[in-house]
Formats: C-alpha cells, sequence, structure tokens
C-alpha cells in the first residue's frame, strides 16, 4: 500500500474511537439480526478497517450474521474468458488490456459450443452460474459482437446446465434488452475500488459510467454482481467508498478481489505495492459482510494469497467462491475446493433461489472456519 496516500486518509479522516463511541462487531451483527441492515455506519467501518478492532472478534461477529442469512450454503459460479485481450480500456491491474505488455494476446470471440462446454464443466463442479466475460470496452446494438454473445447466452441458457451471466463492459439499452431475451439473468460489472482512487487505477472512462451501467441493469430486473480489487494501493477511506456505493446501488452480489500482480500492467510498477497479508484479507471480507448483510459476498482471484488461512474466508462472513481458473490467472484445483467445503459442511446453493430472512437464530449453529 502507499504510504503517502495511508497517511493522507488518516489525516482526512481520525480515529473513530477519537471521535464518539463505536459499536462493537457484535453489537453491530445483534442490531443487524435485530433487522437493521445499516447498522455498521461508514465511520464505525472505516475503523474496524483500521485495525481498532481485533480482528478475531470482526470475524465471530460477521460470522454471526453469514450463518443468520445463508446458513451452511454457499455460491459457487464460474467464468469463460468469451473474448480474450485486446481490450481498449486501461485499467491499471488488468492483463488484457492493449495498453500494457503481457502475457496475454488478443484472441476472437470463443465459439459457441465451447462456451456450452464451459456451462456443463461447471456443472459438474457445482457452480449454478457460467459468467461470459468480454475484454471490450461493450457491446453496441447491431453488432456481431453482441449476436455472438447474445448467441453465447441462449445457447448456454437452452443446454441448462448452469444459468448465463455476462460481464460485457457497457451496454446500451437495446443491447441489453437482447441479452435479457437471450436468457442473461445477471449482470457483472464491477467498481473496482472506491471513488476517490478510481482515477488513480482508470482514466479511460468515469466512476459514474459504471454506476449508471448497474442502475441500469437493476432497472431492467437483473440480479446484479459488483464488487472491487482490494490491494491496489488504495487506503481504508476507499475501501469504505467501494462499499458505500454498493450499499447505495442495493447491489445482489459482491465479488471480493485481492489483487494478482501481473507483470506488464501499470501496478506492478507502484511503489510498496505488495500482496495484502492474509489477517489484513479476512479483516475486509468481515467488514464487508456487515456493512453488506444482505449480499452475497464471494471471494474470487487472490484468494490464494490466504494461504493456509483459506478456509477462513467463510468464518469472516464469505458466502461463496468461484471455483475453476480466472479469466489470466490460475486458481486452485476444483477437486481441493470442494473438498474443502465438504469438511467445513458447507453445501452449494443455486442462484436466484430465494435466501433466508436475517434474523436471530433460534438454534445454534457451529461456528466454521
Amino acid at each position: 500500500m502507499s504510504l503517502e496516500h495511508d497517511e493522507t486518509d488518516a489525516l482526512l479522516d481520525p480515529p473513530a474511537s477519537q471521535t464518539a463511541a463505536m459499536l462493537t462487531p457484535m453489537e453491530v451483527a445483534e442490531r443487524i439480526l435485530d433487522g437493521d441492515l445499516e447498522a455498521l455506519d461508514s465511520g464505525t467501518m472505516l475503523a474496524y478497517l483500521r485495525g481498532e478492532v481485533d480482528v478475531w472478534a470482526l470475524m465471530a461477529a460477521a460470522d454471526t450474521v453469514r450463518r443468520a442469512r445463508f446458513g451452511n450454503e454457499v455460491h459457487l459460479c464460474s467464468i469463460v474468458n468469451a473474448k480474450e485481450g485486446g481490450c481498449p480500456e486501461d485499467c491499471g491491474f488488468c492483463a488484457q488490456s492493449r495498453h500494457f505488455d503481457t502475457h496475454v494476446q488478443a484472441k476472437k470471440f470463443t465459439p459457441v459450443p465451447e462456451i456450452v462446454s464451459h456451462s456443463e464443466r461447471a456443472a459438474t463442479r457445482n457452480a449454478s452460474a457460467l459468467g461470459l466475460v468480454t475484454a471490450t470496452r461493450g457491446l453496441e446494438h447491431d453488432t456481431k459482437a453482441l449476436d455472438h454473445v447474445v448467441e453465447g447466452i441462449k445457447a448456454v441458457r437452452d443446454a441448462g446446465y448452469t444459468e448465463a451471466h455476462a460481464s460485457v463492459g457497457f451496454l446500451s439499452d437495446e443491447a441489453m434488452d437482447r441479452m435479457i431475451d437471450a436468457g442473461l439473468t445477471e449482470l457483472n460489472h464491477n467498481l473496482e475500488t472506491g471513488r476517490s482512487f478510481f482515477s488513480k487505477i482508470v482514466s479511460t472512462h468515469t466512476y459514474d459510467e459504471r454506476m449508471d451501467t448497474v442502475r441500469k441493469a437493476k432497472s431492467k430486473g437483473l440480479r446484479t454482481c459488483v464488487g472491487g480489487i482490494f490491494g491496489m494501493g488504495e487506503a481504508p477511506s476507499d475501501r469504505v467508498e467501494l462499499a458505500e456505493a454498493l450499499r447505495e446501488l442495493d447491489v445482489d452480489e459482491v465479488p471480493l478481489n485481492f489483487l494478482v500482480s501481473i507483470e506488464g500492467t501499470k501496478l506492478p510498477n507502484q511503489d510498496q505495492l505488495e500482496p495484502l497479508a492474509p489477517m489484513e484479507m479476512l479483516r475486509i471480507i468481515a467488514a464487508f459482510r456487515l456493512f453488506l448483510p444482505r449480499q452475497n459476498i464471494f471471494i474470487a482471484a487472490g484468494r490464494t494469497h490466504l494461504g493456509q488461512l483459506l478456509p477462513m474466508m467463510f468464518g469472516a462472513g464469505a458466502s461463496g467462491m468461484m471455483v475453476g481458473d480466472f479469466l489470466t490467472t490460475a486458481n486452485r484445483t476444483v477437486d481441493d475446493d470442494l473438498a474443502m467445503l465438504d469438511e467445513l459442511g458447507l453445501v452449494p446453493h443455486r442462484c436466484g433461489q430465494t435466501r433466508r430472512e436475517l434474523e436471530k437464530p433460534r438454534a445454534r449453529l457451529p461456528v466454521l472456519g
């Protein structure tokens, strides 16, 4: 993390302990279980992220909320690179941007039968959704690119192995309507970080463009999958800004990613940028669970940075994970992931199924992790 940015953050936002008495994590959890889904305010979340409470207490509270909302069920999903490389956007973390010289080479769109095969493979991994991802700025109406993605979505829907989700950048109303008609049920469009830090990572589009795309998807009845990446040099206040935006948008799924530095991209050249420590990753997961108690929070890229502590991500409040490889980097083996879930007593939950309402549990469940 950039030391200069962190010091500025501290000057702008004095510790909560110096301004007002703050709720303990378990007090926040109790209020959430009593129906207050915004029990964790931004200032207290900032204090939690800065380490002003014990991480174990934070995780215990987050796990209490997770179990009340999800029980021992988890959401699993997979993705396929439907169009790899050559993206015109300059997102500083992305190996698929044509602005950077990385190992990724631009390719044509993945053939539809291959996309369906990925959907079938995802189903054998207990994943209930396949996300079609394109390295593009977006998809315009009445283009061959949109035609191909629409055909892929329809083929996945008709095959019936998984739901068809998509992450394809910015969309016109007409393009989004066509994708919905083809069978799209959920749109991924990550905000990546907080508004204040966004311009340090991306310059070819704005934060508002991303927010507006999510709002458009929600207005059309799509479920929305919106998250970010941590470890890019952002300060705790930037992480809080991201959480605030996700709460404002009232998204459904929140993928939490942790930076995997790829040679040739913009971020590996940033001074003092190192992978986040496992306990800091767990602190972030737990804080986001308490700030967004209704949402499915699943862990995607960079979760292997947790090392031996990987199973504890569920005890920190995560309710799902991505299985199979990511877009340009490898993941753990699926067999290892499924064995971990089995040992933890966690079971897959299908997309779109009704979740239990948040309430005080009537029976004590075992604390996982």
